[in-house]
């Protein structure tokens, strides 16, 4: 799905790499807590602690990503840390770190950056500022458009009934069903029926 977003992403997740040393993550189509897509080149001890304490609910990084647009230093958030998030993510090497994030329609996009040694620079807040407001208009014309039909079979396969179940609940064929099912797949370019489902309700189509 990153490739649809982001054109060259290996090259762009390597600059990022470079800009954000100790690790970064970016999300796209965020809305009622869930991004559509997420991905997280954290380091994994931050990432199991991160979890572990629950650490979403006090950060003021992710605060400030729900709150507000635009890019940001970390060094200049004003929410409060009233769990110590941050001093707890300098031991892992999220020392300096930004913020970027972006709105295309109700949903936001956003990246956030790490690196144990220095701010990031302007030029490099101009950079991914821009980056994140580039993909987050890709991302968003890259989701997939189910018709209502196929958005129906997933619904009911979802909720537990087989494709006969479903094909008489619905008033259709069994092949019908399957048919719908079929396209559905294709579009997300999943080979399974439990992914194919996953990939919709993870984009709140279902």
């Amino acid at each position: 799905m990153i490739e649809q977003a982001i054109p060259n992403h290996e090259e762009e997740l390597a600059r990022l790499a470079e800009i954000g040393t100790t690790g970064f993550v970016i999300g796209f189509g965020l809305r009622f807590g869930q991004p559509d897509f997420f991905l997280n080149r954290y380091p994994e001890a931050w990432t199991t602690k991160y979890e572990e304490e629950n650490y979403f609910f006090g950060d003021p990084v992710a605060a400030w990503t729900i709150a507000r647009t635009g890019a940001i230093r970390w060094s200049e958030i004003t929410f409060p840390d009233i769990r110590n998030v941050m001093p707890e993510a300098a031991k892992h090497g999220l020392i300096y770190g930004a913020t970027v994030v972006t709105k295309v329609g109700r949903k936001r996009s956003f990246m956030s950056l790490a690196r144990p040694d220095r701010e990031m620079t302007d030029a490099e807040m101009e950079y991914l500022h821009s980056q994140i407001q580039l993909w987050a208009r890709l991302f968003a014309r890259s989701q997939v458009a189910l018709t209502e039909g196929e958005i129906d079979v997933l619904r009911l396969l979802r909720d537990g009934l087989t494709q006969g179940e479903a094909s008489e609940r619905l008033g259709i064929s069994t092949s019908t069903v399957k048919f719908r099912l079929s396209s559905a797949q294709k579009k997300f370019g999943a080979n399974r029926t439990a992914n194919v489902i996953a990939l919709a309700a993870r984009q709140n189509i279902i």
